[in-house]
């Protein structure tokens, strides 16, 4: 076999793929590590994952080790379960999956069958790019029949063959290829983009499901501002109808500050559509929380400062406490990472500030509260931007400790004691409740039955003849 090596490289795999290793060669067969841990090996990353691949039938790995789950046979593949004195970092379970050949692929998702060959480049040659074509031995090194070392230090994305046939056999590896030039800060070769351009519209015939899994690696990278690839190859429309809005309201430049948390990167990347990002959210068919957790976030960051404590609770009540909470502890996080960053300086001012400093008086009701500050420091500088944040966290704290009403629950008038006083259930009632609730937000110490009674009275033609005991 051709092997294509542009330098020693040496590996550390874990024991437990080791012994597989060792096992099927004792019993007469091939086997390497293969695949995205090679590629990271090389790059002295971490692997999320180590598969094994051999000229082993899946019947005859299964006869090797006493301990297999059949994972996906059909395709070659069996989870093999080693002893626990091979067991290091935690990994006791390794796919291994036998040199197979994939037949045509008519849905662009999967192959319509697989058939198994006794060949590791044919096996190497069905794989989506050169970094991931890659098989490596203790004793053999790096098998490279491909250029992938070669295209590691070029730090370029390249198909293996040509790209198009290989998108036109799994559409989703179009999103691969950009997710993979986003984790690894990679480019995407000429052909590899061109082919992207020109079969964009078969990522339709990819599940919903897939594609926003791909999505979420490419938000969760290290640099999740290629997700601007998708909209520059024209694959966008077809990852949801309304995706292309976000180009237009623009990408915000603060992903890469911010934490790897799923509802705190959809959240942030959709701040510039709040009014459609829970429609692209369920499209996406991602889990409730996801959906909700990132649409109302798309909502906050997308929101002017509440400037008063009176806004703010007006925020709590509409988003609920932990999740204003949680945005302002994000936009914290955010601002200090982005300060160690000169780009991230430039993104702060950009992005996450807008309506941060904001000098708004305190409403009469606030007066208790404390009104806005605006501090010492400079105008527009992440100082100030991080001491607004902080005081909008004490307000929390403070809204938390002094028991003030943020939901209508909380209202110390209830819908019997307007019922009591002969006003009929329906919208009206809820309307008067409202009304009243809106009123406490601002005066959170109105927030007796008595007060409330009074005040509704003096300010609504409704209660105007109504006794208030």
């Amino acid at each position: 076999m051709e092997n294509r090596e542009n330098r020693m490289v040496k590996i550390k795999m874990p024991k437990g793929a080791e012994f597989i290793i060792r096992s099927l060669e004792n019993a007469g067969f091939e086997a390497y590590i293969v695949g995205g841990c090679v590629r990271d090996g090389i790059l002295g990353r971490e692997p999320e994952d180590w598969d094994v691949t051999t000229n082993a039938k899946p019947m005859e790995v299964k006869s090797v080790f006493p301990v297999t789950v059949d994972t996906g046979i059909e395709h070659g593949t069996v989870t093999v379960l080693v002893p626990p004195d091979e067991v290091e970092r935690g990994i006791r379970s390794f796919e291994v999956t036998t040199y197979r050949i994939d037949g045509e692929y008519t849905d662009h998702r999967h192959p319509n069958a697989v058939s198994f060959t006794g060949s590791l480049r044919e096996d190497l040659a069905r794989r989506d790019f050169t970094i991931n074509a890659m098989a490596y031995h203790m004793e053999r090194g790096i098998i490279d029949p491909f250029s992938g070392q070669e295209d590691l230090e070029k730090k370029i994305v390249r198909a293996v063959g040509r790209a198009e046939d290989r998108f036109r056999e799994d559409a989703l590896r179009m999103m691969r290829g950009i997710r993979f030039s986003a984790q690894l800060d990679f480019a995407l070769d000429e052909e590899a983009f061109s082919g992207i351009c020109k079969l964009k519209e078969s990522l339709s015939k990819v599940s919903k499901e897939r594609i926003a899994v791909e999505l979420w690696k490419l938000l969760a990278s290290a640099h999740p501002e290629k997700v601007e690839r998708l909209f520059a190859t024209g694959l966008a429309p077809y990852i949801t109808e309304d995706f292309p809005k976000i180009a237009l309201r623009g990408i915000p430049e603060l992903l890469p500050f911010a934490p790897k948390e799923k509802i705190l990167r959809f959240g942030l990347f959709l701040r510039g559509v709040p009014e459609d990002a829970r429609k692209i959210l369920r499209d996406l068919k991602l889990d409730r929380d996801t959906i909700e957790g990132a649409s109302h976030l798309a909502g906050l960051f997308a929101e002017e400062e509440a400037d008063t404590p009176y806004a703010l609770r007006k925020r709590i009540a509409r988003y609920g406490k932990k999740m204003v909470e949680d945005f302002y502890e994000a936009r914290k996080e955010l601002l200090k990472r982005a300060k160690d960053s000169e780009t991230g300086l430039d993104a702060v001012k950009r992005d996450v500030t807008k309506g941060c400093a904001t000098e708004g008086d305190a409403t009469e009701g606030d007066a208790t509260n404390g009104d806005a500050t605006n501090g010492d420091a400079t105008e527009d500088s992440p100082e100030k931007d991080l001491a607004v944040v902080e005081e909008r966290l004490s307000w929390l704290r403070k809204i938390e400790e002094e028991g003030d009403c943020v939901c209508l629950s909380d209202l110390a008038l209830s819908g019997k004691d307007l019922i009591a006083l002969g006003i009929a259930p329906g919208k009206k009632l809820g309307e008067l409740l409202q009304f009243a609730f809106d009123h406490v937000l601002q005066n959170p110490k109105e927030n007796q039955r008595e007060k409330l009674l009074l005040y509704l009275e003096k300010n609504t033609a409704i209660l105007k003849d109504k006794v208030v005991e």
